[in-house]
């Protein structure tokens, strides 16, 4: 008689552990169905209003050697636009032992000279024999809004570290062949208009 009570205590007690796991599951994985948001048309603005700018700093570390590097931009457009952003031509600059250059979106807007830009978003690559620092900046500021208590008007900074990989360039491009060190950067620019 005890082992039957025993048995039947036992088997109620997993029935009800049972019963409330998968009321839990239930309850922690289901609710009113979330909206998905709407497709995109190819170019639309997917960013919240506001300007968003980046800065690429490229160092030379070097106390005696001036390094050449070879810069260039392409568009990153969505999946969904068909068309082919070809990336601009490789740029030369040479930049003293010690100096620094800044590439900011005036200059990418030059590399991308040949290019129809919607929304500049993009990469830059830079390539070098020797290595660099080099740093993204990212910037994004609010819209302008007539003061009041409420808004609190700021910008959003960010800097990253652009760390290299080891690329090898064929022969007969705009950089003499070899080993170098290439630097792709993340690019935004955009201010809207007015």
């Amino acid at each position: 008689m005890f082992r039957i009570r025993y048995a039947k205590t036992i088997a109620s007690c997993a029935a009800l552990a049972g019963l409330a796991l998968l009321v839990t599951l239930v309850l922690t994985h289901t609710g009113p169905a979330k909206p998905r948001p709407a497709p995109q048309p190819p170019g639309a603005i997917v960013l919240s209003t506001g300007t968003y700018l980046t800065a690429i700093n490229i160092h030379n570390p070097s106390f005696r050697e001036t390094i050449t590097l070879y810069k260039r931009a392409v568009l990153a457009p969505p999946e969904s636009d068909t068309r082919a952003f070809p990336p601009s031509d490789f740029q030369r600059y040479s930049l003293l032992p010690g100096r620094a250059v800044e590439i900011d979106c005036a200059d990418i807007e030059k590399l991308l000279a040949d290019t129809p830009i919607i929304f500049p978003k993009g990469f830059v690559t830079i390539l070098a024999r020797e290595p660099l620092d080099v740093v993204g900046v990212y910037t994004a500021e609010p819209p302008e809004v007539s003061p009041s208590p409420l808004t609190i008007p700021g910008i959003a900074l960010e800097m990253l570290n652009i760390a290299p990989r080891i690329e090898f360039v064929p022969g007969g491009t705009v950089a003499p062949a070899g080993r170098y060190y290439e630097y792709s950067a993340k690019f935004l620019c955009f201010q809207p208009l007015g």
